[in-house]
């Protein structure tokens, strides 16, 4: 199930993904609570370089980020570099990919 956030403002991320050939696999989760009312979120980063962004609490999607290489950092801290070296490297050259592509601007 997806938040009306995605459903009205993101879901056409998900059908470039899709065209794409899909967000990939997950190789990382963190969950983070910012304070905000409808609680804690969890982020799942794919070898695409794709983070997925659930409701921990409610397991909504809230939104599909096109990462930018600041966001590995951000959003999972420490956690990135616990990665086999050469997947760190292969997301982030996704991540700039996307940047250049100005995907992480939709």
């Amino acid at each position: 199930m997806n938040t009306y956030h995605f459903s009205a403002e993101r879901s056409y991320r998900e059908t470039l993904i899709e065209n794409l050939g899909g967000p990939g696999r997950v190789v990382l989760t963190n969950v983070i609570d910012r304070g905000h009312k409808n609680g804690p979120e969890r982020f799942e980063l794919t070898d695409k370089g794709i983070i997925i962004v659930y409701n921990d609490l409610t397991d909504r999607k809230i939104t599909i980020l096109f990462a930018r290489v600041g966001q590995l950092y951000s959003r999972f801290g420490d956690k990135f570099n616990s990665l086999a070296p050469g997947l760190q490297r292969d997301i982030k050259a996704k991540c700039r990919e996307w940047q250049d592509l100005g995907y992480n601007e939709l």
